[in-house]
């Protein structure tokens, strides 16, 4: 991933020599009336949803643990994620409303009170987007922290 980690920054410079923050390509959905965002370089592919009971395919809400919150899904869409191991991990969310570039200066990380909480979640920051907090996640973040509580 190419998010910005406490005390490092990313940049790039142009053919000028001038410094430019680097920017990161976000998957935006919502599920269950929450807003999150992604890196599209994790994302695979993605196809619609189309009932498929496979074992490498999980609801977005049940691998985040919303409780016993009622969930439902208007749209499900199915996203692959690059795991990097070679196995396939699918997840289904729902409502996917964009994908857009933003600068890593509009990302604010997590305090370092909530960050370990966070983190165990695969939760790395948040973005503001029109008025609405969109939490970011990590799904390989996530899934390496989700194979080492099974483990």
């Amino acid at each position: 991933a190419r998010y910005r980690q406490a005390g490092e920054s990313y940049f790039t410079m142009n053919d000028k020599g001038e410094i430019q923050l680097a920017s990161v390509n976000l998957l935006l959905f919502s599920v269950g009336g929450v807003h999150f965002g992604i890196d599209a370089e994790q994302v695979a592919g993605i196809a619609v949803y189309d009932g498929d009971q496979a074992e490498d395919l999980f609801w977005f809400h049940e691998e985040l643990e919303y409780g016993d919150a009622a969930v439902s899904y208007a749209s499900p869409t199915v996203v692959t994620i690059r795991t990097g191991d070679g196995h396939s991990y699918r997840v289904i969310i729902d409502s996917m409303e964009d994908i857009a570039e933003f600068s890593q200066d509009d990302i604010r990380l997590f305090p370092e009170l909530l960050e370990p909480f966070a983190m165990r979640r695969g939760l790395w920051g948040i973005l503001p987007v029109n008025g609405i907090m969109v939490l970011l996640l990590d799904f390989q973040l996530f899934l390496k922290q989700k194979l080492t509580v099974i483990n």
